[in-house]
């Protein structure tokens, strides 16, 4: 990948680690790609996150390992694989909410929080939380020492059925009672990341093989997944005519790409946009939020991203990486 065409101002760069389920869906390699051509961030890793057992995955190590051998495609098609390690993440769920589950992810994350570097380090969580609950479990110092944006929780104020909740909730819920500085970004503002098939086409696969990957994994992975996907219980609002329920997501020819606020966010905080409130816990049996405004800890919940800003320095970058 070629040199930045600018330098960004030493006081402004920040560490980033990257927790993705890279290919259980088809946002996470945007993310990735789209963090990874950032000059503003030095990505230090990547941590390979499973999906528990779902769109093909055998079981929840298989759907790890998955994710581990998307994520290192992606860093090979960008000509990184020299300088990007993608690390294995846990192989299974928290069985409880004080038992960790130690991998090599977890324990990267433990190494570079707790190591000496004045530029913050903040951890992108693109889909469950267990590397990271385990790494708290395993090593509460980190706590203090890293700020976390995670992609997940349901709509406020009800929550409900989230995937990368449903995932692993003793997980979530250790994040949550954890004094980890979290911004949350949940589903009501993850799914405004709308994008067209057409537009991907123009503007993302004719840069470089990575481009190619993006836009052809999408399509594959649209007509693989989305039967499937309109049979899920939770994914068929009651209530609503076939008409209506062809229009909705997944509609047929455009995609969410629900991960890449976690770069809007490091690149901007987007003030305005959110609010500072007690961290909820998620009921085990629902998913749904178990509201504490009282407590004193606190977390910022976003309700809003700007999705123009995010996609428009997505589609700059890799026209200027990986165009002629």
């Amino acid at each position: 990948m070629k040199k930045a065409p600018y330098q960004v101002p030493e006081c402004k760069r920040i560490r980033v680690l990257i927790d993705t389920d890279c290919h259980c869906e088809a946002d996470d390699q945007f993310a990735v790609a789209h963090q990874l051509m950032t000059p503003k961030f030095d990505v230090v890793g990547i941590a390979a996150e499973h999906y528990a057992k779902n769109f093909g995955a055998t079981s929840v190590a298989d759907s790890m390992q998955q994710s581990f051998d998307e994520a290192q495609l992606i860093v090979d098609l960008m000509g990184l694989h020299d300088q990007v390690k993608v690390y294995h993440g846990c192989d299974r769920q928290l069985p409880d909410e004080h038992t960790p589950v130690d991998s090599e992810a977890a324990r990267f994350i433990i190494e570079e929080a707790m190591r000496d570097d004045e530029r913050p380090l903040f951890i992108t969580m693109q889909g469950a939380t267990t590397n990271l609950a385990s790494a708290y479990l395993m090593e509460p110092r980190i706590a203090d020492r890293i700020t976390v944006i995670w992609i997940g929780g349901g709509v406020y104020p009800e929550g409900g059925y989230e995937f990368n909740t449903i995932n692993d909730l003793n997980a979530a819920n250790v994040i949550m009672d954890s004094p980890i500085e979290l911004w949350q970004v949940p589903m009501t503002v993850y799914r405004t990341m709308k994008t067209s098939f057409a537009e991907l086409y123009e503007k993302v696969r004719p840069y470089g093989k990575i481009g190619e990957h993006l836009f052809d994994y999408m399509v594959e992975f649209n007509h693989k997944f989305t039967p499937y996907l309109n049979e899920v219980e939770q994914w068929k609002p009651v209530g609503i005519s076939e008409a209506a329920f062809r229009t909705i997501y997944p509609g047929g020819e455009n995609w969410q790409l629900g991960d890449s606020p976690v770069v809007g966010l490091m690149l901007t905080d987007h003030e305005g946009d959110y609010t500072v409130e007690g961290a909820p816990r998620f009921e085990l049996e629902t998913c749904r939020y178990l509201l504490r405004p009282g407590n004193p800890r606190k977390i910022r919940v976003y309700h809003k991203v700007d999705t123009h800003f995010i996609l428009e320095d997505f589609f700059a970058k890799i026209k200027y990486y990986f165009g002629d």
